[in-house]
């Protein structure tokens, strides 16, 4: 049972430790000299700015990194996930996982939340990228903890249940479960979203007018044109268009629609109708509906080796210690997923920028993908290695380059 443990926790170091890796290779790119299209989106001062806050957010996630890292490697030493259950051991097995999850959500929430109020009220405020209130800080964690409290205790109480009714054959029904929720959940993105933000109609006007001309011409009907509230928390500025069927919700950031011109705007947007054009979210899904499957099967093959959890002081098998296990043995494998991923995400990206630059709007949203960077402080030269295994979108001189290739075609 030692070597057992020994291994594992000898996993979860190195997970760690390739965590760190990857933060010291971008690091050591943080000085070199930025690409020649990039060039003007920093001045000598702000660039100096850049590194500063690069390094400053840097320092914070290392020791953040290492705090929850400690934590967790103490509970993995000695049995700490068994001791929490076995608090509430007497208490019948819905109510004892309720509690032991509440207990582990509260702990995480407690741990994190120094490192997110220095970053957001610290380093954001000193930068100038804050806008958030102590009120709204403080709601947004609980309205977090609390979401995730739910959703992490709904989705383990389907997992227990559909292994205990059906053992190893629970395998294709919770692959099933969790394929359909991952459906759902992309149906009821607005509501959740509505948790944290509002959402008012854009005004009539000429932005309004040059969105939907763009809707009308490829036939898509505009179900809600909505302005979000994200001056209340950043001055950074984002924009989103969703939807399966033919029916759209489009959402503009407040930073997005009051700082920057109208073809900038209608850019942005092109770019996002682009990715529900090419139907990016529909043909994403295989590639998801895959790593449920592989997840769950390996969660299936976990939970009959009593061993394993015996090992970390357990008597039985215990559900949610079986997705800890699952990290620690299967993080190679989820490695590669989100290389596969990645890779497919920057190619959906790259797709929807050459949507917008057919459009007319390549330079538009050069301009706009600039400013975007230019007042988040964006990282405009990270390590390729970084790139290729954890970025979901290309670097802003990737995409520029890619764009002017489509405008010269």
């Amino acid at each position: 049972m030692l070597l057992i443990k020994g291994i594992l926790i000898a996993s979860f170091i190195l997970q760690n430790v390739f965590g760190q890796y990857m933060d010291y290779l971008d690091n050591t790119y943080l000085s070199r000299e930025l690409p020649d299209n990039v060039k003007d989106v920093y001045d000598a001062e702000k660039y100096k700015k850049w590194q500063s806050y690069e390094k400053d957010h840097g320092r914070i996630s290392i020791i953040s990194s290492i705090v929850a890292g400690v934590f967790q490697l103490i509970l993995l030493a000695f049995n700490g996930y068994n001791w929490i259950f076995e608090l509430f051991s007497g208490y019948g097995l819905f109510l004892q996982y309720l509690f032991a999850i509440l207990i582990f959500q509260l702990i995480t929430a407690i741990l994190s939340l120094p490192f997110t109020y220095y970053s957001t009220f610290i380093i954001e405020e000193k930068y100038g990228m804050n806008r958030t209130t102590k009120k709204t800080f403080v709601a947004d964690v609980i309205k977090e903890t609390i979401l995730s409290f739910v959703v992490t205790y709904a989705l383990l109480m389907l997992v227990m249940v559909l292994f205990e009714k059906f053992g190893n054959t629970a395998i294709i029904f919770t692959a099933i479960a969790l394929i359909l929720i991952s459906v759902g959940i992309n149906l009821i993105v607005m509501p959740i979203l509505r948790i944290f933000n509002k959402f008012e109609p854009l005004g009539d006007g000429e932005l309004k007018d040059a969105i939907l001309s763009l809707c009308d011409k490829y036939g898509v009907t505009v179900k809600k044109l909505c302005v979000k509230d994200a001056s209340r928390r950043t001055t950074k500025a984002n924009a989103f268009c969703i939807g399966i069927t033919r029916k759209k919700t489009i959402s503009l950031d407040d930073n997005l629609v009051n700082g920057y011109g109208t073809d900038q705007i209608v850019a942005v947007f092109a770019h996002e109708f682009g990715h529900a054009q090419y139907n990016h979210m529909i043909k994403s899904l295989p590639f998801g509906f895959t790593r449920i499957v592989i997840s769950v099967l390996a969660l299936g093959i976990i939970l009959n080796f009593k061993e394993l959890f015996i090992a970390f002081g357990f008597k039985d098998v215990n559900y949610f210690f079986a997705f800890t296990l699952m990290e620690l043995i299967s993080w190679p494998v989820s490695l590669i997923f989100d290389l596969i991923g990645n890779y497919l995400s920057r190619k959906h990206e790259y797709e929807a920028d050459a949507f917008a630059a057919r459009e007319g709007y390549g330079e538009a949203l050069i301009s706009s993908l600039k400013k975007l960077s230019g007042d988040s402080l964006s990282n405009l030269n990270p390590h390729p290695f970084v790139v290729k295994v954890s970025y979901s979108h290309p670097t802003l001189s990737q995409r520029i380059d890619a764009i002017k290739e489509i405008e010269r075609s």
